[in-house]
């Protein structure tokens, strides 16, 4: 049995927000676990219920990104409110086939690029406008 982590949370991905940094805590924890089970072959009794909770997460983390970079004045807060849009939409696109295939690599490299092209790279962006 093996207990290594998929990615590792670093203090350089802290953003100094205290409820992003534990949402963003929150999809490092949903990722680790999928890649535990994966690891150990039972990841068909966790695959449904990561993408139930990946799916719950898009909603309550999106709106709660949202309303501080808008009472920020993020100046891109459509553009960032777009992207949030496009990942919902991958999301559930990634659910239905994760689901028909049972594919759990599948969600675990979704999870994982969207750990380290958006949350890492693009929410990096919206920090300076709110830590004011």
């Amino acid at each position: 049995m093996s207990n290594s982590l998929y990615i590792v949370w670093k203090e350089g991905n802290n953003t100094g927000i205290p409820i992003i940094d534990e949402q963003h805590r929150g999809i490092i924890s949903t990722i680790n676990s999928l890649h535990y089970f994966i690891q150990n072959g039972d990841s068909e009794k966790i695959l449904q219920p990561t993408l139930v909770t990946l799916k719950q997460y898009t909603l309550i983390h999106f709106k709660t990104e949202e309303a501080i970079i808008a009472k920020a004045g993020y100046p891109d807060l459509e553009e960032h409110c777009a992207l949030h849009q496009g990942l919902a939409e991958k999301t559930d696109h990634v659910y239905q086939e994760a689901i028909t295939n049972k594919d759990h690599k599948l969600v675990l490299s979704f999870l994982r690029d969207w750990w380290l092209n958006h949350i890492v790279r693009i929410d990096s962006k919206y920090v300076p406008f709110v830590i004011k």
